[in-house]
């Protein structure tokens, strides 16, 4: 089972889902556009752009061309996903 924290959302394991299955760096724009279109999952790209910060904060993505805001799936990333990670490896900081 995968850990999960007080500020994660349902929108944050289809995010770093769909990141695994593709395997590219993608902005949010796209993430978003293949979610609906090829995956007729409903999240806004107000959503997906919102949600990559944390899921970057602790590391569960990466920015691949950070100018241009390209987000790619972490090793930790893929840990979470197999449910080998600790909830405590999922603490931020709250600001």
């Amino acid at each position: 089972m995968r850990p999960r924290t007080s500020w994660m959302t349902d929108s944050d394991d289809t995010i770093l889902e769909f990141l695994q299955d593709c395997n590219l760096a993608l902005p949010p724009r796209a993430i978003e556009y293949n979610l609906r279109s090829r995956h007729n999952v409903e999240i806004s790209y107000s959503t997906v752009n919102r949600r990559l910060k944390p899921l970057f904060e602790v590391g569960l993505v990466q920015k691949e061309y950070p100018k241009g805001g390209f987000y790619s799936l972490t090793e930790k990333g893929r840990a979470y996903l197999a449910g080998d990670l600790e909830a405590s490896e999922l603490e931020r900081d709250e600001k």
